[in-house]
């Protein structure tokens, strides 16, 4: 294999961050959603979140997601395309043309990714919901600031 292409890790990392900024508030009244807490339909969450959180209430738990999917889809994108690419120069032999790709290329670096994926997607997953379902209210001014910090909790 030639050099390992960082622009796709690249890619991957913008992109997820990207996903989590602006996705992230739907996700969070989606999770409370499926909860079943209470929260009747949709527009009747979005104004309770609102109602008793303010609008930091729909970011709740960005933090971790932002680090870690950003981190999750530049691997994902990375392994796929450098393992598609290995396995195309390899194939044809030659490590500076840019040969054909075939199909079981193209299913051989999916399973890889997806393998990848599932191995870091899941325990990512996890400690997203959990956070997101924290329903306390976010007081600023140094009153009852409190950090959570994922812990052996929360992988049950």
């Amino acid at each position: 294999m030639g050099s390992l292409q960082l622009e796709d890790f690249a890619a991957g990392w913008i992109g997820g961050a990207a996903s989590v900024i602006i996705g992230h508030p739907l996700d969070t009244v989606k999770t409370r959603l499926q909860a079943g807490v209470g929260y009747g339909n949709t527009l009747s969450c979005i104004r309770m979140v609102y109602r008793r959180e303010s609008v930091f209430g729909f970011f709740k738990g960005m933090s971790f997601p932002l680090a870690s999917i950003a981190v999750y889809n530049s691997m994902v994108f990375g392994v796929f395309s450098n393992t598609q690419r290995f396995l195309s120069q390899h194939r044809c032999g030659e490590p500076e043309a840019s040969p054909p790709r075939t199909l079981s290329d193209l299913l051989l670096a999916s399973i890889v990714a997806g393998v990848v994926s599932v191995g870091l997607g899941g325990p990512v997953d996890l400690i997203k919901i959990r956070l997101q379902m924290q329903t306390q209210p976010f007081r600023d001014g140094g009153e009852h600031r409190v950090t959570v910090f994922p812990g052996p909790h929360l992988c049950m």
